[in-house]
């Protein structure tokens, strides 16, 4: 039995240094991250598609115009800090971000359509009452 509690023990230490390793390894790869040049773009796309979600625009088409500029002007600018040769990271924030813009697009569509429908009924319905002779 002193042999089992032995392995036991040493499989533990050992589960506890992975453990350890990996967290290690996590937060280093977070700092990475958060400290690459494509990170506030990375936020910015996010939180637009949290603003799609919620609600909190005036009118997509007009956000697509500002936001999609600024967030054009912040991905890959030849003048940034970004090496000559593309990472793993590099590809990845730029594939995440660009994926996080065409799902804002996917989203706002749907949006866009019934805010056009509302307003063209919305105008029938103006019409039809002013075109009415009063009672």
């Amino acid at each position: 039995m002193e042999v089992k509690k032995g392995e036991n023990s040493f499989l533990e230490n050992i589960k506890q240094d992975i453990d350890k390793i990996t967290k290690e390894e996590d937060e280093i790869l977070k700092k990475r991250i958060s400290s690459h040049p494509l990170y506030g773009l990375l936020l910015q796309s996010h939180l637009s598609c949290l603003k799609v979600c919620s609600g909190d625009f005036d009118l997509p088409e007009i956000m697509n115009t500002a936001d999609d500029l600024d967030l054009t002007k912040l991905s890959l600018d030849p003048d940034s800090s970004l090496e000559a040769t593309s990472s793993d990271l590099d590809q990845f924030m730029e594939a995440y971000c660009s994926t996080l813009r065409e799902l804002k697009e996917a989203m706002e569509k749907p949006l866009i359509e019934a805010h056009r429908f509302v307003d063209a009924v919305y105008t029938q319905l103006n019409d039809i009452v002013l075109s009415s002779p009063p009672p």
